[in-house]
């Protein structure tokens, strides 16, 4: 991670390999969760109520703490690891930032959205909005550090 401290032009291209690597699993993470989300109806209101609701029944806040646990892990290693790469990137800063918090508010609602489905007793469209808008911006930050990361250019924030 030295690069990131002393982002010279040989510690960058040392650094490309692993950095690739890590794009590509965290890709297939986010992808893996969508499959996940899609294969258990949580991208259309009705499969998110049948999940969180089955029967009548809400699911048990062990449950629910089960989910938020592996959302959480997921979202915040990518978010961390997204987030610190951008910052050799020749992005501009309040772009980094604005990025960077919109995926984090997107990923924040997205974990306590199975919450609001189960006290509300209904509400499956918020979860399927903020599973779209936290994959859909984690996955834009993934995108933007493949794109940029390394290029020859101008400092991050210069």
């Amino acid at each position: 991670m030295r690069f990131l401290v002393q982002p010279t032009p040989d510690a960058l291209a040392r650094a490309r390999p692993p950095v690739r690597a890590f794009l590509v699993f965290a890709a297939l993470a986010l992808a893996g969760v969508a499959v996940q989300r899609a294969a258990a109806g949580g991208f259309t209101p009705a499969g998110v109520l049948d999940q969180y609701l089955a029967g009548g029944d809400p699911l048990p806040a062990a449950a629910l703490w089960e989910e938020v646990h592996v959302g959480a892990f997921l979202y915040g290693f990518v978010l961390l690891m997204a987030g610190s790469l951008l910052a050799v990137c020749p992005v501009p800063a309040r772009l980094r930032s604005a990025l960077v918090g919109l995926a984090f508010a997107a990923a924040l609602a997205d974990l306590f959205a199975p919450f609001a489905v189960v006290r509300l007793g209904g509400a499956g469209g918020l979860r399927v909005a903020t599973s779209v808008a936290a994959l859909g911006s984690l996955g834009a930050l993934l995108a933007l550090v493949a794109a940029t990361y390394g290029r020859p250019g101008r400092r991050a924030g210069a």
